[in-house]
């Protein structure tokens, strides 16, 4: 079976309302790879030749929840890249995530513990010494949104599912969003009435202006949502009807319960990861 590029849309009910979700977090298919939507987008990047000499080394940041570190350790393997992950050597960083990367030959590189922009750019200033290749943050760059927009709009050219209303998902920096949204919304027949709802594990100014350098943000039909949930709250205290990762797609899930009497129309989920 190899990756599943055909992931299904179930129908669940909330509070009386039927909300279609897109198992996304099934794209792993057969393989000893993560439940997390991103796998193909993450190898298109990786194997893009115009970015990335595949006879030097490459390293990536990942951070604590993520499966970045684990698909790029797997393709690093298959596909003969020397692949190097810096991370936040804190004791909160889950063992079993990298002996997992160990497992497929990735060079751990432990950074100290810090805000995120000072780990990135320890990271940055590292790799420029040493002249390693580095994937763009969080994977913003063409190869990736392309990917993105070529998927969703598999989806929402369909006739029956284009009449899909709202759009739910969640983000962390947004640039997932990005290509999804612009499937989504009919961006070339003014005025739009498709809503899309972002439903934010980092900060509305962050995603907006992520949104706004590829020209996706509009403010009447993009939504910017936060959550009271902290981003390592895996909240258990509360429970998905199908598999979310705790850190991003199950607060998203959360505020479409919340929020699902003030969504008109028909409404689509799209579950990144579990």
């Amino acid at each position: 079976m190899g990756l599943n590029h055909n992931t299904p849309l179930e129908k669940y009910n909330v509070k009386g309302t039927d909300v279609w979700v897109k198992r996304d977090d099934l794209h792993n298919g057969d393989l000893d790879l993560p439940p997390w939507a991103k796998i193909e987008g993450v190898r298109r990047l990786l194997t893009w030749k115009e970015l990335i000499d595949r006879n030097k080394p490459v390293i990536h940041l990942t951070v604590r929840g993520s499966y970045t570190g684990w698909v790029l350790g797997y393709y690093g393997k298959e596909l003969d890249y020397q692949i190097k992950i810096a991370y936040g050597n804190s004791k909160n960083y889950p063992m079993e995530s990298l002996e997992k990367m160990k497992s497929y030959g990735v060079d751990l590189v432990p950074i100290k513990p810090n805000m995120m922009k000072i780990v990135y750019n320890s990271m940055k200033k590292m790799a420029d010494e040493k002249g390693w290749q580095r994937l763009p943050y969080a994977f913003d760059h063409p190869v990736y949104h392309d990917y993105w927009r070529e998927k969703s709009y598999l989806v929402f050219r369909d006739k029956e599912l284009s009449k899909f209303d709202n759009l739910v998902i969640c983000a962390g920096s947004g640039v997932t969003c990005i290509g999804v949204i612009q499937s989504f919304l009919d961006v070339h027949n003014f005025p739009m009435e498709k809503k899309v709802y972002i439903v934010s594990t980092s900060t509305i100014s962050t995603v907006a202006n992520k949104l706004k350098r590829w020209e996706t943000y509009f403010p009447n039909n993009v939504m910017i949502n936060t959550t009271p949930y902290e981003f390592y709250n895996e909240m258990d205290f509360y429970e998905t009807p199908f598999p979310c990762n705790p850190n991003w797609d199950k607060k998203a899930w959360w505020w479409l319960e919340e929020n699902i009497d003030k969504l008109n129309g028909k409404t689509i989920f799209w579950n990144i990861g579990a």
